[in-house]
């Protein structure tokens, strides 16, 4: 298990990493990068970028890649073609693991997003089959105050994990299992892993914090009653959820997701974004030794 964070492609972030003791990061890619899957020459750029990367001792533990609403009838063959070239990216770069949401029916019911999740994630589960690749699903809600109302999201709450894995009987779907998202819904993350760990594919490192005060005085229908944070600052017990995964055998990595920090967070020079990071990279430096 190794530690790192978020980022794009940025030899001056690969050195800012290597400086810090990262030995990992996530990978966000888009159809604007040179190496992505149509531009020209791409496969010979995403092999340099990936060696990029191995030079420097630094993992690629995953692919950021779709984080949209796939349910969207406008853009619904747009984004399929994005899932399947960000899986044909991760295998030509040597990366088993692609990550974004699940998409939903926005302002249905969740269990309303089955039918067609279950129509679009089959069909991209076999692909990612065919290719090798993990897909892994954020569980964001991306609703309002962190909670799935009005959200873009379907597979945000294990309820609804439970059911999307039964409607897609592949284990090339997992999660990418973020602690933040299940404490700003009162949710304890030790037992979604002791529940879920076979299918968490990729980690984000990122906290929250239950502002009681606030939450006690106006309820969590508030701002500020529940904010996200490194790690370090909020509410997760990050000892028992890494104890957790290595007891249910994951063997990815741990990347922070850093810039929703409400304090550390990012400015025009990065400096407190990146003080931020160092600060989080310690912290769970206790719990890590890098392999």
């Amino acid at each position: 298990m190794r530690i790192g964070f978020m980022m794009k492609f940025d030899k001056e972030r690969v050195e800012f990493a290597k400086r810090i003791g990262f030995k990992s990061c996530e990978l966000k890619v888009s159809p604007d990068d040179e190496f992505f899957p149509g531009k020209p020459d791409w496969e010979s750029k995403a092999k340099e970028v990936a060696e990029y990367y191995k030079e420097n001792g630094i993992r690629i533990s995953c692919l950021a890649g779709f984080y949209v609403n796939h349910f969207d009838p406008e853009k619904e063959e747009e984004y399929k073609k994005l899932v399947r070239d960000v899986i044909i990216l991760a295998e030509k770069m040597g990366v088993g693991v692609v990550a974004g949401f699940s998409g939903r029916i926005v302002g249905a019911p969740l269990e309303d997003s089955l039918p067609k999740f279950k129509e679009i994630w089959s069909e991209h589960a076999k692909f990612a089959e065919n290719h090798g690749i993990k897909i892994a699903f954020e569980h964001c809600p991306m609703g309002k105050f962190h909670t799935p109302c009005g959200g873009i999201n379907c597979m945000c709450t294990p309820e609804m994990w439970e059911k999307g894995f039964n409607e897609v009987n592949s284990e090339a779907i997992g999660l990418e299992w973020d602690p933040s998202h299940l404490i700003c819904q009162f949710i304890d993350p030790v037992i979604t892993i002791r529940e879920f760990g076979e299918r968490i594919y990729h980690v984000h490192a990122k906290d929250a914090h239950v502002n009681r005060d606030i939450l006690a005085k106006y309820g969590i229908w508030y701002p500020g009653a529940i904010e996200h944070c490194f790690p370090g600052f909020g509410d997760t017990d990050w000892n028992l959820c890494i104890k957790e995964l290595v007891r249910k055998g994951y063997k990815g990595d741990l990347n922070i997701e850093g810039w929703h920090d409400m304090v550390y967070r990012d400015t025009e020079d990065r400096k407190l974004e990146d003080t931020g990071l160092i600060i989080a990279f310690k912290y769970l430096s206790q719990f890590v030794v890098q392999d």
